[in-house]
C-alpha cells in the first residue's frame, strides 16, 4: 500500500479548523471526501497538527494509505480539479514510514497584527486588525520571557492541562514593516491554543494592561492566561521535515 504524502495550504476563514467534526465544514474532512471520489475506497488522513477554526496554513502536511496506486502527478491534478479555492495541494510524493503527525521536525507559526484605524482589504482576512497603539518594544522584550524549555499549560486549554505541557520554544521573534507586527515562535510541538494565548499576553503587555511580572505567573503556574488572540491572525507558516 503506498503512503501518499501532501503539502497543502489553505485559507481557513470559512473552515472549523483541520479535524473533522460532524456536520461542519473542515479541511480534512474536504480533502477526504475529494480523494474518495479519486480513488473509490476509505481514506484516513493523517494532519501534522490540529489547527482551530478560522486559523490558517501556509503550508500543512499530511498523509494517507491506500489501496490501489496512482501517479503523483496525475494524483495532483485530480484532486485539485476537486478542492474547493480555499484549498491548494502543493505537492504530493510517496514516501514509506512517514507520519505527518509524528515525523515531522517542527512548525513554525506566524501572528501578524495590523496596529491601525486603517483597513487593508487584502490584509483583512489574516490578521488581528487592533487600532490601540502597541508599545513594540516592551513586547518584544517580554516575548523572551517565553524562550526555551517551559511549562506552557496556563497557555493552553484547561481540559488540556492533564497532557504534557512542556514545551520547548525554539524560537519567538517579533518584526514591525509600518504598522504590520510580525510574530513568529518555532517549536517541535505546541499546544492548542498556546500560539494565540502567547500573543493575547504580549498585546495585554503593549497596551499596558499587564506587566512582566503577569506573564512570570502564567509560566510559573500561578495563574491562567485568559487572553485569546484572534484566530484569523495565525498563520502555519512552515513545516519542517
Amino acid at each position: 500500500m503506498p503512503n501518499y504524502v501532501l503539502l497543502l495550504s489553505y485559507v481557513g476563514t470559512r473552515f472549523h479548523g483541520w479535524q473533522i467534526q460532524p456536520n461542519l465544514r473542515t479541511v480534512q474532512g474536504v480533502l477526504k471526501q475529494s480523494l474518495e471520489k479519486i480513488f473509490g475506497e476509505n481514506i484516513k488522513i493523517t494532519g501534522c497538527c490540529r489547527t482551530d477554526a478560522g486559523v490558517h496554513a501556509k503550508e500543512y502536511v499530511a498523509n494517507f494509505y491506500t489501496i490501489k496506486s496512482l501517479d503523483t502527478e496525475r494524483l495532483l491534478k485530480a484532486v485539485n480539479s476537486l478542492l474547493p479555492e480555499d484549498i491548494g495541494v502543493k505537492r504530493i510524493w510517496i514516501q514509506e514510514g512517514f507520519n505527518a503527525r509524528y515525523s515531522v521536525k517542527g512548525k513554525v507559526y506566524i501572528y501578524r497584527i495590523l496596529n491601525s484605524h486603517s483597513r487593508d482589504a487584502f490584509l483583512e482576512p489574516f490578521v488581528w486588525r487592533l487600532p490601540h497603539k502597541l508599545n513594540f518594544s516592551d513586547m518584544e522584550r517580554a516575548s523572551e520571557l517565553f524562550l526555551g524549555k517551559k511549562d506552557f499549560s496556563a497557555f493552553t486549554k484547561r481540559d488540556d492541562e492533564d497532557k504534557n505541557t512542556i514545551i520547548e520554544l525554539e524560537e519567538i521573534s517579533l518584526s514591525k514593516a509600518e504598522d504590520l507586527i510580525e510574530i513568529r515562535l518555532r517549536a517541535r510541538s505546541f499546544l492548542r491554543y498556546m500560539v494565540r494565548r502567547i500573543v493575547g499576553s504580549l498585546v495585554q503587555l503593549g497596551m499596558g494592561k499587564i506587566n512582566m511580572e503577569s506573564i512570570e505567573a502564567y509560566l510559573s503556574r500561578k495563574r491562567h492566561c485568559p487572553y485569546t488572540a484572534k484566530a484569523k491572525g495565525l498563520t502555519l507558516e512552515k513545516v519542517l521535515l
